[in-house]
């Protein structure tokens, strides 16, 4: 209204054309000027206000032909804002017609593609366009104009066009607002509309131009109730598409038709499809309300292809955060969960890897998959468990994650470490040792993490029994990697640190497996030093190598460097390449990777620089070659982390004492050159004066292994050489018995240890008995490590502890109910009679060979005879746990005589060997397991000991223990099987079937009265053998061994004797014969005449003569009712036990002794000053069991 309250006119009345016909517009200055005029006051006026008749001669004006289509785009640009303008000014009618309306449209659309153009000088003119139709709601008309599609596209097409990041905000809010009007308005969308807004969500627009990404996902969160039916009919009508062209594409080929790619293009169609469905899940998941459903129906169609995609969009649409799809879609979150039994592997591996990321994303939702996850990593297809771990492994361990998985999943996955697969296998240990380096911080600060995640390092090292070189290497890999993580922390304390607190958490089986591992590492690292010196010595040149010897030498031990690995040949070829580079440099550089003085820093030094080295010499072998590097290089246990180590020991009450004293004390043992540097600290006098006697003792140990492990090595000082000395002399057991021999590894300390052992043989006679012990243990290191000491009264001793202990009368025992006591428990008197046995075996063991007497040795032997051969008795009478006792310390002495040196093995009759062979008999399981598995088998696999005592192992057959058995037969097949005398000759477990039937021809069980019950007592005892022995590739050789007994008779004894043994001998070669063919037929191994020509062990075994050979070869022995009933038992029955007899009293006494939880006697008493590494049957590691050192306890 004007100030008169009359309506608002139009003044300016603009003379656009140069005449009336309006064909031809002004001259363009003016033309400027007019529309500039007439833009300024139309844009004055008001709607409310206007005299609309007043416009009516400009209206139809600006639709002059000559004006919209006018060549200067700034005309066209004033004469569009005048239009939207009279729009304004007419709303909400329209002074124009259908057709016009769509004119206009279009000259709007033409001027807002220019919006692009920022620095046009008309771009104000643009932008006021923009504004005009976003406020004023313009575009609502064209929804009122038939056939607007085309228009409505344009406007889509050309607003998504010209939308960019450099834009102001308020422009991008004013396109929206125009693209929303034109989608609220017309009563329907069209489909190029559809397709434009979707075309915003595919990746390439997202990379290109994210702005008009974010416009579409701003559109289609404003008008989801509007684009619903149209997304949902996109989505139908691509996927039905599709899948009906899959599906007669399929018939083609049904039909034996060679189809055109129409199956490949359809998927990728598919492909597309799901993607944009989870691009708009993400931006603007209200789109998809009839979508989800769809692809529900997708999960149960028959096309894989189809529900692969299906599983794979709605897992990751499950995963949106802030989006609680499965609680508004209870029925398509059923039905994915379904999917994890799909019968394809395919689907069910889309499956799992989207229902771990679930643990990441939606954790309240995850904890519903935990059983479902498990079943994943115990599916039939090994693909499917390999995807369950690396997707596990791939997670990031925050404190919600945590939370949310559970128990049973951790230790599904760590029986995935022991899967049958390789690449099962590697994923799952990566997996278990990713996320162990995550929660390690949780698990440091407090037991509220341990029940979960503690067990994984136990899980990781108990792989070590399963002996593989793929899982040995990547264990070994992922110790210092993720495991221990020396890599990311910078400081040695720190280092420390991690390695006890992972160390203390081991189970202590899982400990023998660690320990394992170091072991392994000590192998390599002992055969990469002989094939380095080989390989410096070939590189003198060729006349070094005469013969080719040293190339003979290198490929044999390159052999066995690379069968420590997985891929054996190529690392042996890559070896061996190394050892024709001549390169000094790279072969100091590996040296000094295992050397144990050099501290982490240095070790990786050395790495880096000699495989770069070898990088730039032969890049071919850097891949091969780095593990060896890594393998061997000393990170895990290292000289820096001692110092540490040693100060843990020395607190007292600290949560990881213990494991620190493991610790040390097994580099002590191994590595003594790492602690030679902290010796100091080791050797602390103030550490043997406190208070703790317990903690004397174990600083001792400590210092007993060093010292071992470096003879001579102990400082000498007089305040140290005082406090060892009043610990001989007033000590414990154990302390007096660990001072004395540090006594002894004192350079120069000759007059000390003579002082001593005068002092404590002087005191014999005037200590009454039951206070004899520590100075009994004192004088076992003093006869062995001070032989020259001792020798003065050797003769009065020797018969004083024969006469006057070891014959003295028996000690009743203290705990009369208990199967076995330690050695503590049996008293100061039954303490000293094992030290006398140990005393008298020590005398003999430290004289030297000249120096021996046959009285000193014929009274040792003798003693040790009888303790054996009488189940530890010197008398009638005693108790039981002395008895017990007397005999495991009797028989490991003899055991190690027999390993001291051959004078030692010739005095030791045949006898003498069946009677050791008993002990692993004995009714008592703490006697017989730790004789077998701490003394025998590890003294065995170290070949310290003749293989006339192998058969022994073989008498575990009626073990009622299985884990002493499987031990057994581990070391057996591992260690003891691979030994041959000379290469190609049998092996030495091979040649041991003619020495065990021979034991069994002289065991006590056998009755020649009821032999048909003795045959089948004694069937387990050569299945065992064949169970632990016996392959295709031998057991003709093993047939042939049996056979050839029966060309031979005993050897030894009386007339009789001999007769009566050797007939059993004959009857067992035939049983062993007939099992070896029974096995032969039940695995379908071909039995052919063996090659070669054999001979019996001498030492038991004399020839016949012709004639007699070739009647006993005739004549059969084998009782034929046995043969009968054999045939007539199912296989299960065969496996059986035989039923104990009256002539089996030793084997059923066996049987019938009772674990009770306990453990083999000298995992409790070792002696550490003689190197015993003893471990319980069902702790020891026995593939590595030749590294166990049995100095007898």
């Amino acid at each position: 209204m004007t100030e008169d309250g009359s309506p608002q006119r139009l003044s300016f009345e603009p003379k656009l054309f140069a005449n009336i016909a309006q064909k031809k517009a002004i001259p363009i200055t003016e033309l400027y000027k007019q529309l500039k005029k007439l833009s300024k006051e139309l844009n004055g006026l008001e709607q409310e206000t206007v005299d609309t008749q007043s416009l009516d001669s400009v209206t139809r004006q600006l639709l002059a032909p000559s004006l919209l289509r006018h060549k200067e785009s700034g005309v066209v640009a004033y004469v569009a804002c005048c239009i939207a303008d009279i729009l304004r000014l007419y709303a909400p009618e329209a002074p124009y017609s259908d057709d016009e309306i769509k004119a206009v449209f279009n000259v709007f659309i033409d001027q807002l593609q220019m919006l692009g153009d920022s620095n046009s000088q008309f771009f104000p003119l643009r932008e006021y366009l923009l504004t005009s139709l976003a406020t004023v709601r313009t575009p609502a008309l064209v929804a009122m104009v038939p056939d607007s599609e085309e228009i409505i596209s344009r406007f889509f097409t050309c607003l998504f066009g010209v939308v960019n990041g450099s834009q102001p905000h308020n422009i991008q809010m004013q396109i929206l607002d125009i693209l929303q009007q034109l989608l609220e308005e017309p009563k329907t969308v069209p489909q190029d509309v559809i397709d434009v807004i979707l075309l915003q969500f595919t990746k390439r627009r997202q990379v290109d131009n994210p702005a008009t990404h974010q416009l579409a996902s701003d559109l289609a969160n404003a008008t989801a109730d509007i684009l619903q039916k149209y997304i949902y009919q996109y989505f139908n009508d691509v996927i039905v598409s599709a899948a009906q062209q899959r599906a007669g594409q399929r018939q083609q080929e049904a039909e034996g038709q060679r189809g055109r790619g129409g199956a490949n293009d359809s998927l990728d169609d598919l492909k597309s499809a799901h993607y944009l469905i989870l691009e708009l899940n993400k931006s603007a998941p209200g789109t998809l309300l009839n979508v989800v459903p769809q692809l529900e129906e997708e999960l149960g169609v028959d096309d894989v292809d189809i529900r692969v995609l299906a599983t794979g969009v709605l897992g990751e649409m499950f995963a949106e955060k802030g989006f609680t799809l499965a609680k508004r879609y209870e029925s398509t979150w059923k039905t994915w969960k379904g999917r994890r039994a799909d019968t394809s592997a395919v689907v069910r591996i889309q499956w799992i890897e989207h229902a771990v990321s679930l643990y990441q994303h939606q954790p309240q939702l995850s904890r519903e998959l935990n059983e479902f996850i498990v079943e994943k990593l115990c599916d039939v297809d090994d693909k499917v468990r390999q995807a369950a771990c690396h997707s596990l492994g791939l997670l990031e361990m925050s404190a919600p994650v945590q939370a949310a998985i559970g128990e049973n999943v951790v230790r599904a996955l760590g029986d995935r470490c022991k899967d049958r697969k390789a690449a099962v296998r590697s994923e799952a240990i990566i997996a278990l040792a990713t996320i162990y380096s995550q929660v390690f911080e949780e698990l440091e600060q407090g037991a509220a993490a341990q029940a979960k995640w503690g067990s994984i390092p136990s899980t990781i090292f108990m792989l070590r029994y399963i002996n593989d070189p793929d899982i040995d290497s990547k264990v070994e890999s992922i110790l210092t990697g993720a495991i221990l993580n020396f890599a990311k922390i910078k400081d040695d304390r720190s280092r420390c640190q991690r390695l006890i607190v992972v160390f203390d958490s081991l189970t202590a089986k899982a400990r023998s497996g660690f320990f394992s591992y170091m072991r392994r590492q000590q192998d390599i690292i002992r055969l990469t030093d002989v094939f380095l010196g080989l390989c410096e010595k070939q590189g003198d040149g060729p006349s070094a190598d005469r013969g080719g010897a040293i190339e003979q030498q290198l490929r044999l031990l390159a052999g066995k460097i690379a069968a420590c690995f997985p891929d054996k040949a190529k690392v042996e070829s890559a070896l061996m390449q190394l050892a024709n580079l001549h390169e000094a440099e790279v072969y100091r550089g590996l040296r000094e990777t295992m050397e144990p003085k050099n501290d982490i820093k240095a070790v990786r030094r050395h790495q880096k620089s000699s495989l770069k080295k070898l990088s730039g010499l032969a890049p071919s072998l850097l891949d091969t070659t780095a593990p060896l590097w890594k393998c061997v290089g000393l990170t895990t246990i290292n000289r820096a982390l001692v110092p540490f180590l040693i100060e843990h020991v020395s607190r007292s009450g600290g949560r990881f004492v213990a494991a620190a004293e493991v610790l040390i004390s097994y580099i002590t043992s191994v590595f003594p050159e790492m602690v030679r540097s902290s010796s100091a600290e080791l050797f602390d006098v103030a550490a043997l004066q406190m208070a703790d006697a317990v903690a004397i003792e174990e600083r001792l140990v400590l210092m007993v292994k060093f010292a071992k492990s470096i003879p001579r090595s102990v400082p000498r000082n007089s305040g140290l050489e005082d406090q060892l000395a009043a610990l001989v002399r007033t000590g414990s057991v154990k302390q007096a018995k660990y001072a004395a021999y540090l006594v002894t590894q004192m350079e120069g300390a000759q007059s000390l240890c003579a002082a001593l052992t005068g002092d404590v043989v002087d005191s014999l006679d005037n200590r009454h008995l039951e206070h004899r012990a520590p100075a009994f243990a004192a004088l076992s290191r003093f006869a062995q490590y001070a032989p020259s000491a001792f020798s003065t009264y050797a003769d009065r001793v020797s018969q004083f502890l024969v006469q006057s202990v070891l014959l003295a009368g028996p000690v009743g025992d203290a705990a009369e109910n208990e199967d076995w006591v330690a050695r503590e428990a049996l008293g100061d008197a039954g303490v000293a009679k094992v030290y006398a046995v140990k005393i008298l075996t020590s005398w003999l063991l430290g004289l030297e060979r000249q120096a021996l007497t046959r009285d000193g040795v014929q009274l040792v032997l003798g003693t040790l005879r009888q303790l054996v051969r009488n189940g530890g008795a010197m008398q009638e009478g005693g108790g039981v746990h002395e008895r017990q006792h007397l005999l495991l310390t009797a028989a490991g002495s003899m055991l190690k005589l027999a390993a001291a040196g051959a004078h030692f093995e010739k005095a030791l009759s045949t006898v003498d060997v069946l009677s050791l062979g008993l002990v692993v008999q004995n009714p008592c399981y703490e006697v017989r397991s730790a004789f077998l598995l701490n003394k025998l088998v590890p003294m065995l696999v170290a070949q310290r000991i003749h293989v006339r005592y192998i058969p022994a192992v073989f008498l575990v057959a009626y073990e009622p223990e299985a884990a002493v058995r499987e031990n057994v037969r581990h070391a057996v097949e591992q260690r003891l099987a691979p030994m041959r005398p000379t290469p190609g000759s049998p092996s030495v477990v091979e040649e041991s079937i003619c020495r065990l039937l021979f034991v069994l021809a002289n065991h006590p069980d056998w009755d020649d009265g009821q032999q048909l019950a003795t045959v089948e007592l004694f069937v387990p005892y050569i299945e065992f053998f064949i169970g632990c022995v016996c392959l295709a590739q031998n057991v003709s050789l093993l047939f042939c061994y049996a056979g050839e007994i029966k060309a031979y008779r005993s050897k030894g004894g009386s007339g009789e004797s001999v007769a009566v043994v050797t007939r059993r001998l004959w009857v067992l070669s035939e049983l062993a014969q007939y099992l070896l063919r029974e096995k032969s037929l039940a695995a379908n191994w071909p039995v052919n005449v063996y090659p070669g020509r054999l001979a019996l062990p001498a030492d038991i075994f004399e020839p016949l003569g012709e004639a007699e050979k070739n009647d006993m070869q005739m004549t059969p022995f084998l009782d034929p009712e046995f043969v009968s009933r054999r045939a007539k038992a199912p296989a299960a029955s065969k496996r059986a036990r035989a039923k104990p007899t009256a002539a089996g009293k030793r084997r059923a006494a066996a049987v019938s002794s009772k674990r009770r939880g306990k453990q083999p006697a000298s995992a409790h008493e070792d002696d550490v000053d003689e190197g015993e590494d003893g471990q319980a049957a069902e702790d020891i590691e026995m593939s590595s069991v030749a590294e166990t050192s049995d100095e007898d306890n």
